[in-house]
């Protein structure tokens, strides 16, 4: 293998905050090197940098044994460098084609070639496995189909690096492991790959190397076969981690009536049928392959989408819930999968990201305190262990585990029966993660009835007092977690008999 790569002494910062100290890292041909770290590491800096997004404060970079200056990403793409970002950067509007040709669009005689484009389109298509109609408009995939049209985006362009950051996060078990054959094939023509994964399992199954970040700075380089889970969570954390998982305390009260009782509901085309009762203090877990329709019926339920039948009772009492605003005001809470789209305004300060549930508590002879907002955000930021450095920078400047804090932080100041987490934990490192869970059974210490939603089984093993097994827009089963191992849930997910009743407490 040779050199393809090397930054030097790369620094960077924004205003005050240094976020990349004396960096150096280096690449060589034919590798696939994890680069990890929590989130704030600062990972996705320094990919922006070598994939020019934005630049060093200070450094060198070299490609191919040359110094280079990478100073768009247009220019990164011709200089052989391609990104699949964790923020997704399709267009919605557009095709799947137009997407996955904009900026180089295949012409023959001056023309648009279109006819070419659609089977180069279809090739890759069939050598990656994956099946997505080349008409549709983005907006009407779901997040996974949407990731894999940047993965093939990125991969058809014949890079000779190619950097992926967190790009599983939505894929089902399959669409993975036809990532890692890619990856492999990849490496067989001598390509080269940064693999960027919370998913530590992912990390050992395709990766050569691992480099790890720590507040800006490299901890150090290791070939994978010298390193364990439980030693790289330890080089990420900075210190030494006791072994497992702090266990799961129930708060549920089951003596109780249910808070949530959900009869029927159906949304034609999407689920059907999905009963269920919530007690309170319950985390009840939703587990299934995405897809599934996990996603769209809690959505039903907090009324951002409709439902066609069925009915939603709370506390006994048939509910009328049409909108996120019904939903609100009969003590209904959702944190969404996209926390991009849906649960932040990323251009907006991270107070008034906070605030924006809590206005009318917020005011001050009916007019916005500032000074009230930022009390208020400061006391989230605390409770939460959010990560921030002036609670009036935007929002999109924190990481993502940080930036999911914020999402749950809007909820803290309202009157909540009910609070739905969906996915809460994509794109986020294991210490975020754990606080993720400890902020679920905080809500249902106090009583909150908690739905929780993961595609990663040990999640919803781990923070769970019952879990509803949800397979083709049905339920198949619901089991109290007693006991529960990943293999009995995957069991009961693959099972296509659906459940009429309630289930098992």
């Amino acid at each position: 293998m040779n050199k393809l790569l090397s930054l030097k002494q790369i620094c960077k910062s924004f205003g005050p905050v240094e976020v990349l100290k004396n960096v150096d890292f280096s690449l060589e041909r034919g590798e696939v090197r994890a680069l990890l770290g929590a989130n704030g590491a600062g990972k996705s800096t320094l990919i922006k940098i070598i994939g020019g997004v934005i630049s060093q404060s200070s450094g060198e970079i070299e490609l191919n044994g040359q110094p280079a200056a990478i100073v768009s990403p247009i220019d990164a793409q011709r200089k052989g460098i391609s990104i699949i970002h964790q923020e997704l950067s399709v267009i919605p509007q557009l095709t799947v084609l137009e997407n996955f040709f904009l900026g180089r669009e295949m012409t023959k005689n001056g023309v648009l070639d279109k006819k070419g484009m659609i089977q180069r389109y279809n090739e890759i298509c069939t050598e990656m496995g994956f099946d997505i109609p080349w008409r549709k408009r983005v907006r009407e995939l779901s997040i996974a189909k949407r990731q894999m049209v940047e993965i093939m985006k990125a991969v058809s362009c014949d890079s000779e690096l190619i950097i992926m950051d967190e790009p599983t996060t939505s894929l089902t078990e399959h669409e993975k492991h036809n990532l890692f054959k890619i990856i492999r094939d990849l490496k067989t023509k001598n390509k080269t790959v940064v693999y960027i994964s919370h998913m530590l399992e992912e990390v050992f199954e395709v990766c050569d190397n691992v480099t790890v970040m720590l507040g800006g700075e490299i901890v150090g380089n290791y070939p994978i076969e010298e390193l364990n889970e439980h030693r790289i969570a330890e080089l990420m954390a900075g210190e030494t981690l006791a072994v497992g998982h702090e266990k799961h305390v129930s708060h549920a009260d089951y003596r109780k009536g249910p808070v949530l009782e959900v009869r029927d509901l159906t949304h034609e085309g999407k689920f059907k049928d999905v009963s269920f009762d919530l007690y309170p203090g319950e985390i009840l877990g939703f587990a299934g392959l995405v897809g599934a329709g996990r996603s769209e019926i809690v959505r039903s339920i907090f009324g951002a989408d409709p439902y066609t039948g069925g009915e939603i009772l709370l506390d006994g009492k048939p509910r009328a819930v049409h909108s996120p605003a019904d939903a609100i005001k009969n003590g209904i809470g959702l944190i969404p999968e996209d926390r991009k789209t849906q649960g932040l305004v990323l251009k907006q300060e991270i107070y008034k990201n906070a605030t924006i549930l809590s206005l009318d508590a917020m005011k001050k002879k009916h007019m916005l305190n500032k000074k009230k907002e930022l009390d208020y955000t400061a006391k989230a930021v605390d409770q939460l262990t959010i990560q921030v450095s002036d609670l009036q920078n935007r929002v999109q400047s924190l990481s993502g585990g940080n930036q999911q804090k914020i999402v749950v932080a809007k909820w803290l100041g309202k009157k909540l029966r009910v609070l739905i987490f969906d996915e809460p934990t994509k794109g986020i490192d294991v210490r975020a993660k754990e606080d993720i869970f400890a902020t679920a059974e905080q809500f249902a210490s106090k009583g909150v009835a908690v739905i929780f939603i993961s595609s990663d089984l040990e999640e919803v093993l781990r923070v769970s007092d019952r879990i509803v097994m949800v397979h083709n827009g049905r339920l198949v089963k619901i089991r109290n977690n007693e006991d529960l191992t990943v293999a009995d849930l995957m069991n009961d997910i693959l099972v296509k008999q659906p459940l009429k009743d309630g289930g098992a407490k």
